[in-house]
C-alpha cells in the first residue's frame, strides 16, 4: 500500500523516484513530486494510485 511519504516509481520499469505528497483515496490518486531537487519543471502532479510503483529500499 502506498502512502504519504513513500518513493515512487511511475510504472514497473520507472526510471525516476517521486515522493508522495497527497493522496485522494475517493479518486484513487496521488500528488506526486520529483526527489531529485535540480530536475527540470519540478512541480506536483497528480497520478493515478494504480500506475505508481513503490521503490523498496535497494531498488
Amino acid at each position: 500500500m502506498i502512502e504519504v511519504g513513500d518513493q515512487v516509481r511511475i510504472g514497473q520499469s520507472g526510471v525516476s523516484i517521486f515522493v508522495v505528497n497527497e493522496i485522494d483515496t475517493v479518486e484513487g490518486r496521488a500528488v506526486i513530486e520529483s526527489v531529485e531537487e535540480s530536475a527540470p519543471g519540478r512541480y506536483p502532479f497528480t497520478m493515478p494510485l494504480t500506475a505508481l510503483s513503490k521503490v523498496e529500499p535497494g531498488d
